[in-house]
């Protein structure tokens, strides 16, 4: 950076000591000046790249000075960067508005100092020269001649008409006097006054300067018609770095000093960042929402320091996505190590620098929106997992209900055949299939079966006899002993009913289909239709056969009761470990108050008159 040529112009000798040797040290060439009228005396003199102008200085002020450099078109192209030791809420404003590309606070941060002039000094040769602005598209319609004009002002404000004919325009000027010519670009925004007089040839587009007495003009109220140009041929003028891009970022900054509170308020707006200041620890804690994107917290307050006021914030999870940077004069790292661990995300020293907070800001925002998004997607993962889950919940209830309504058919479908087989026996025997059903489910429980076995025991116990269905009336009705050829065809009958629930899928029925076929089995191997033996025969069927023969026993047939309660359970006894398996009587034994209950409800145990109808069929009650 040998090449740039800078200007310092700073009335306190301990700054400039400090600028110049920065300034050396960096490699830069540098005049001083310890005033602005020796300033502006070496600027006009000696043309420097860059003017480094303290704003505080004595007599005319650094603002002043250069607003006059600016005037001058010897100087207006020279860049200019404001020394200030306040940076309070109007010195940028008032800076850019005169016409500095940005500003460096004071005290001078010996660190990044060098950077940032080599900033300003190097965006000089990226800033286009004023001859590259779009031509004019603005147009002011001024009734003295019957040609569109341009209608400009004279320094001391009299009216001046700028004529247009085709790409080349003439301007009329009084006898000696200086213009002012404002540009406008094609964004209908105004650039840098243009200072002109009778002897210099303005920028493009071309002017042609005559002069000639001033004339009387009638001047209507001026009417602008701009015209829109297509955004990509826009260009800017010139490069600030004390402009940012608008952002919609909110930080708080929380100081209990008004002055550190302001600058860093100033220096946040000329980064685009809206901000809210507090004084104190707790007004920060009232004050905080989840509207805030950051927060600048000093370390160094009164009552409660910064990091208490970190710690209270962490400690509520809906603030631990929101960046928190101390501001500290200290550098301790016994300091920092307290503010990382009570929360902070980063640390900055005093005095701030400009751009070293520009960057962390913006570093700490990428994170924090880089969260949001995420945190916004999870949510919307969650929505959309909650509201499929809902979805497929309704689904399996539907499916759940359906094939529970499809069970409940098919066990009303296989109960109607169970009727119809017992029907041939006479009215009350259709009692007999339920009581069967209820007295294998109580067995079932007090073996220590499960809800699903005992339930599937209830419904498929209940076609124990189907295959009745496919054997002659005469033989399955016969009062009387039958003989060796008609026992041998009802034998039959578990064979057939096993025929007729075979190959269902259906897990009932293939239950049913086991117990229609071994229900007459015995323990010691001398029961039919294969003469099973003790586990050989399913479990289903052993329990089914001892309640079926319980029911044999203690209910009337043909007016006929085989035995009484005590007799039949004297019988079981017996036949434990002979026709019946010995766990199965065990269990029957155990439950048989239970058993009796439900013989009692199907009126099991009572003689049925002779007149019963047929629609007086004997249900539990």
């Amino acid at each position: 950076m040998a090449e740039k040529k800078i200007l310092v112009v700073e009335d306190n000798p301990v700054n400039m000591e400090l600028v110049t040797d920065l300034l050396e040290v960096a490699g830069f060439t540098f005049e001083t000046a310890m005033n602005a009228e020796e300033g502006i005396r070496l600027a006009d003199a000696g043309l420097p790249d860059l003017i480094l102008m303290d704003i505080q200085l004595p007599g005319m002020d650094g603002l002043e000075a250069t607003s006059i450099l600016k005037q001058n078109p010897k100087t207006r192209h020279i860049a200019i960067v404001a020394l200030t030791a306040h940076a309070m809420k109007g010195d940028e404003e008032r800076a850019l508005a005169v016409g500095c590309i940005g500003y460096i606070t004071k005290p001078i941060n010996t660190r990044t100092f060098p950077h940032l002039v080599r900033e300003f000094a190097e965006s000089l040769s990226d800033a286009p020269a004023l001859l590259e602005e779009p031509p004019l598209r603005t147009e002011v319609i001024a009734e003295v001649t019957e040609a569109p004009a341009l209608l400009l002002a004279a320094e001391d404000g009299a009216p001046l008409l700028l004529e247009a004919e085709r790409e080349e325009f003439f301007l009329t000027l009084p006898q000696d006097t200086p213009v002012v010519l404002e540009l406008v670009s094609e964004e209908s925004q105004p650039l840098s006054p243009i200072l002109l007089d009778a002897e210099e040839s303005a920028p493009a587009p071309t002017l042609e300067l005559v002069q000639a007495p001033p004339r009387a003009l009638s001047v209507p109220p001026l009417v602008e018609k701009p015209s829109a140009s297509p955004p990509e041929k826009r260009r800017k003028r010139g490069l600030s770095f004390s402009t940012a891009a608008a952002s919609a970022a909110r930080l708080l900054v929380v100081d209990d000093d008004e002055i550190n509170r302001e600058m860093l308020s100033a220096m946040l707006r000329t980064l685009g960042y809206d901000s809210e200041l507090v004084s104190s620890g707790p007004e920060a804690l009232e004050k905080l929402d989840n509207s805030y994107d950051m927060i600048l917290l000093d370390y160094m307050m009164p009552s409660m320091d910064g990091v208490e006021v970190c710690t209270r914030i962490r400690e509520e999870s809906r603030f631990n996505d929101i960046p928190i940077v101390m501001v500290t004069a200290l550098s301790g790292k016994e300091d920092r190590l307290r503010a990382v661990e009570a929360g902070a995300n980063d640390w900055i020293c005093k005095p701030v620098d400009r751009t070293e907070i520009q960057v962390r800001i913006a570093s700490l925002l990428k994170m924090k929106r880089a969260q949001d998004d995420l945190k916004k997607h999870q949510r919307s993962l969650e929505e959309a997992i909650r509201s499929r889950t809902a979805d497929l919940r309704q689904a399996m209830e539907e499916v759940k209900q359906s094939q529970e309504n499809a069970r409940r058919s098919a066990l009303d479908a296989m109960q109607r055949m169970a009727y119809t087989a017992e029907f041939r026996e006479g009215p009350t025997a259709a009692a007999h299939i339920r009581a069967v059903g209820q007295y294998s489910t109580v067995i079932a429980k007090a073996m220590g079966l499960d809800e699903d076995a005992a339930e599937m025991l209830l419904y498929a116990s209940q076609v124990h006899d189907i295959g009745l269905l496919a054997i002659e009336d005469s033989i399955v009705n016969k009062k009387g002993e039958r003989d060796e050829y008609e026992e041998s065809v009802y034998r039959q009958h578990a064979i057939l009913g096993a025929r007729l629930l075979s190959g269902s899928p259906s897990e009932l029925l293939r239950s049913a289909e086991l117990i229609a076929l071994s229900h007459h089995e015995r323990w010691d191997g001398k029961g039919y239709p294969q003469a099973l033996e003790g586990e050989e025969i399913p479990l289903y069927g052993r329990i089914v056969a001892l309640a079926d023969a319980f029911d044999q026993w203690t209910s009337y047939n043909h007016k006929k009761r085989s035995l009484n309660n005590e007799e039949a359970k004297k019988k079981l006894k017996e036949e434990s470990g002979k026709a019946f398996d010995p766990k199965i009587v065990d269990a029957a034994l155990k439950a048989f108050d239970e058993i009796v209950e439900w013989q009692r409800r199907f009126r099991r145990a009572e003689e049925p008159p002779d007149d019963l109808p047929v629609s007086a069929i004997s249900y539990a009650v």
